[in-house]
């Protein structure tokens, strides 16, 4: 069969985004504050156009637009609609729980517009409708304000079960169960969505033996498919796959997220062979089935199988999506091949799948790991909104290819933006600062962590000390290891090993040995590198009958070298028609 995707390059990608503000008091200030959506409706905008040009004053008009809008997640448009366009807003009481459904469902949450809209519908007595009230306490619950979402709850005369299930949810996922247990208590009636919800929270906080209590409790005829799936991924999530198994063995009707929970548990458990057995038994395997099957070999590291997944995907005429195709540049960047990389980078536009910025960082990653870095450079600046983890890829390219001081520079970019830099962008930025030499800029980095509101790491500790023993600074160095809140491992001594040996420093290099040499009579390491990049280090200072002594405990221990492996070039052939996919 032919190859899927042309080997010429893709055009440079871009993406529309806006950048997510904070909330305010006033109603205006809140709308600035929302977030436009990357792509849209192209229905809304051209009504939107119309409406303005005609000079419209039609409220049924505009009414039907903001819900147009709404309905395709353009939160700041539709509420800038109800702002300024109905200014009898009062009398269109629907659309309050069409905007609050909006303010929770968006990517951030919007608490300083659900508060305005709070007020709106106060000023309007629509705060006591049921309808509204139930959505004004889901709003708040989602935007973690559980005490307003309490409050709105009081403020509803005659609730009913779902108003109940909507402030239960919110309890649960806020782990506060012995709120959610006197709520759930008081019910007059419950649904299948109250037990379901009562058991979530539970098996979220990891708490499975009351999870499974109250699942036993259940009566028979509200333990439907999702109380069931709600169990099984719970013990998934605990790691106890054997409970799991017999969980889901035990389904009246097995549903597609149970067969996809307990796939993606087989592959956490380390035991892929598993997974796939459990992937072949689904009857029907959806888009959601093959997403988690090509996920899980992708994140195990197994890019060939990943890729044949997909492979097979594209055969039984499965459509893939953005999700996909995240997975799929994850195993192209795994791989390290260029031409799979930018063959798949032509699939995704050939397909118009959505490039959101799971698909732009894999791009940017991809591109990064197979050496054409500045082409991840161009798509990253393409992007006009870009979030933290589209900033950490991008500055650990740069880092690990060397280029530190663009690194550096991207870093100093993203502290003026409104993302702030987590603990992967501090671990990034430091390395950069040791491979590049930046003593100065790299302990002006750390010294700035709890300005970034990041703890300090074992890793970060070790770019530091790596840092300071390139520059010479090994007093300095050995000071902050022995300062380390956590223990240090062998590779930060190992680090500081090499430093005094290539500084020549003879009674550092004798201390530190003294260290290595006492941790390892309390503590057994089963990573290979630590003991290969140790006795390296041992043979290079001439220390040979330390070097031996790691080399015989790796034996002695059952530790091999991790062997070295070459990776193949697969063809993955397209379907040319997708007559419809399994959703």
């Amino acid at each position: 069969m032919s190859p899927p995707y042309a080997t010429r390059k893709p055009q440079k990608p871009a993406i529309k985004a806006s950048a997510p503000q904070g909330g305010g008091r006033s109603m205006l200030w809140s709308l600035e504050a929302t977030i436009a959506p990357s792509r849209m409706a192209n229905r809304a905008r051209q009504l939107h156009a119309n409406y303005l040009t005609s000079g419209s004053h039609d409220p049924d008009k505009w009414a039907h637009l903001l819900r147009e809008y709404a309905s395709h997640s353009s939160l700041r448009e539709a509420a800038l609609v109800y702002a300024r366009n109905l200014p009898r807003r009062t009398h269109h009481q629907p659309l309050l729980p069409v905007l609050l459904k909006a303010a929770a469902a968006a990517s951030r949450p919007e608490h300083g517009l659900g508060r305005s809209l709070h007020a709106e519908a106060l000023k309007s007595a629509f705060a006591s409708d049921l309808l509204v009230g139930t959505t004004l306490v889901s709003m708040y619950c989602k935007c973690g304000a559980l005490s307003d979402a309490r409050r709105a709850f009081d403020e509803v005369p005659d609730r009913n079960v779902v108003t109940c299930n909507a402030l239960l949810a919110g309890y649960a996922a806020a782990g506060d169960m012995d709120g959610a247990l006197a709520l759930f208590g008081g019910m007059p009636s419950r649904t299948h969505v109250t037990w379901a919800t009562l058991i979530r929270g539970f098996a979220e906080k990891g708490d499975m033996a009351e999870a499974r209590r109250w699942f036993d409790a259940t009566p028979q005829g509200l333990r439907t498919v999702v109380t069931w799936t709600v169990v099984v991924q719970g013990y998934v999530d605990a790691g106890d796959m054997e409970t799991a198994r017999e969980v889901f063995d035990r389904m009246p009707v097995g549903n597609a997220f149970a067969w996809s929970s307990l796939v993606t548990g087989y592959f956490k458990a380390g035991d892929p062979e598993a997974a796939q057995t459990v992937f072949d038994r689904i009857p029907r395997p959806n888009l959601v089935n093959w997403n988690v099957l090509i996920a899980g070999y992708a994140q195990i590291g197994c890019s060939e199988k990943a890729l044949q997944a997909f492979h097979s995907m594209l055969e039984e005429r499965i459509k893939p999506d953005e999700f996909t195709m995240a997975s799929v540049l994850s195993a192209c960047a795994q791989l390290g091949s260029l031409e799979q990389g930018r063959k798949v980078h032509e699939f995704i536009n050939q397909k118009h799948i959505r490039k959101n910025h799971f698909v732009m960082n894999g791009l940017i990653d991809m591109y990064a790991k197979c050496g054409d870095l500045d082409y991840a450079r161009d798509i990253f600046d393409s992007m006009r909104w870009k979030n933290t983890e589209c900033w950490n890829t991008m500055i650990s390219a740069l880092a690990s290819h060397g280029r530190s001081e663009e690194a550096l520079e991207l870093f100093f970019m993203m502290e003026c933006s409104e993302q702030k830099p987590n603990v992967i962008t501090l671990l990034a930025v430091l390395g950069a600062c040791t491979h590049g030499g930046f003593v100065d800029e790299g302990l002006r980095i750390f010294n700035k962590f709890e300005v970034y509101g990041v703890e300090a790491g074992v890793e970060h500790y070790g770019c530091l000390v790596d840092l300071l023993g390139r520059a010479g600074k090994l007093k300095e160095a050995y000071e902050i290891v022995k300062n380390i809140p956590e223990e240090p491992n062998e590779a930060i001594w190992g680090s500081l090993l090499g430093a005094c040996r290539v500084h020549g420093d003879a009674e550092m290099s004798r201390l530190v040995s003294d260290e290595i040499n006492q941790l390892h009579s309390v503590r057994v390491s089963t990573n290979d590198a630590e003991y290969i990049m140790l006795s390296n280090i041992m043979a290079a200072s001439e220390k040979w009958e330390q070097a031996e002594q790691l080399r015989r405990k790796m034996a002695r221990h059952g530790i091999e070298k991790t062997a070295g492996c070459s990776s193949l070039d697969l063809g993955i052939p397209e379907c040319q028609e997708y007559v419809g996919s399994r959703q």
